[in-house]
């Protein structure tokens, strides 16, 4: 009589093991991939989050909210920052929503921050295409943009690092929006 075996021979573990590898290096760079697409899409959401915050903010209180990039926006004296930040990495430093009673653009003693994002570790960069006025976005009380100057394409990561791109559309109108079209371009 022969007693029947349970379990696996090592030959048999070993062809799992092969298998299973194989799988997993093919998974890795589709997975790692998806990782830092949604790592983006987090980001550009928060943004377009808090651009819809301040401009509807902006008609509640009449006019003077500002959005603006801050190099330390956490710091108990938080200041808009200028150009692209440390490292040219723009927006990814942080920014800052305030209530600018002044009317002059900068954060001051007494006005009221309304929100604050701390530095983003992912994407590698959030950066604009317009002008300089656009690490600052002042809303009226129309909701609109102060300066159509400030109407800019905002890049989120970088094509360097084979990061997923997003672009997203700042109107003269205020609005903020995602370019859903796969041009990065806004019209």
């Amino acid at each position: 009589m022969h007693k029947s075996q349970h379990g696996l021979t090592l030959i048999e573990l070993m062809v799992v093991l092969a298998i299973a590898a194989i799988l997993a290096f093919l998974a890795v760079p589709s997975f790692t991939s998806m990782i830092r697409s949604n790592a983006i899409s987090g980001s550009v959401n928060t943004f377009l989050s808090d651009m819809r915050y301040a401009r509807s903010e902006a008609i509640r209180l009449g006019g003077g909210v500002v959005v603006c990039r801050s190099d330390d926006p956490e710091s108990a004296t938080p200041a808009c920052g200028t150009g692209h930040g440390p490292g040219n990495k723009g927006w990814v430093s942080g920014w800052i929503i305030f209530h600018d009673l002044d009317n002059d653009g900068a954060w001051d003693s007494g006005e009221r921050v309304l929100r604050v994002q701390a530095a983003m570790s992912s994407p590698d960069q959030i950066v604009e295409d317009g002008a300089s006025s656009s690490t600052v976005f002042r809303f009226t009380a129309t909701g609109r943009l102060l300066s159509s100057a400030s109407a800019t394409t905002m890049r989120f990561g970088s094509a360097a690092n084979g990061t997923a791109r997003r672009t997203v559309c700042v109107n003269a109108g205020g609005r903020a929006r995602a370019d859903t079209s796969g041009s990065a371009v806004c019209e």
